[in-house]
């Protein structure tokens, strides 16, 4: 199991403490900084933009799809599992 910290940048400086609750939050030990935790299940595959895909596929060679072939593909790519939420400046 994997952990992603929203709302944190790796420190610089100094090691920080953050201390992570069951309610899914997390809380700097030693400031006010806090977010949220999400637990990404394994295995996993690669985890990339799939909100991003149908533009880069529509500028590959798979533009040349036909219609049905392309509605079926961004079916596909809509209803994949989501593993990691989009930030709210990606959505």
């Amino acid at each position: 199991m994997a952990v992603l910290l929203e709302g944190i940048n790796i420190p610089e400086g100094n090691p920080i403490t953050i201390n992570i609750y069951r309610d899914g939050t997390w809380v700097n030990a030693y400031t006010t900084e806090d977010g949220n935790a999400i637990e990404v299940s394994e295995p996993h595959g690669r985890l990339g933009d799939l909100d991003a895909l149908p533009w880069y596929l529509a500028n590959t060679s798979v533009k040349y799809a036909t219609y049905e072939d392309w509605e079926m593909l961004c079916d596909a790519i809509a209803e994949a599992p989501t593993v990691i939420p989009a930030s709210e400046e990606g959505e």
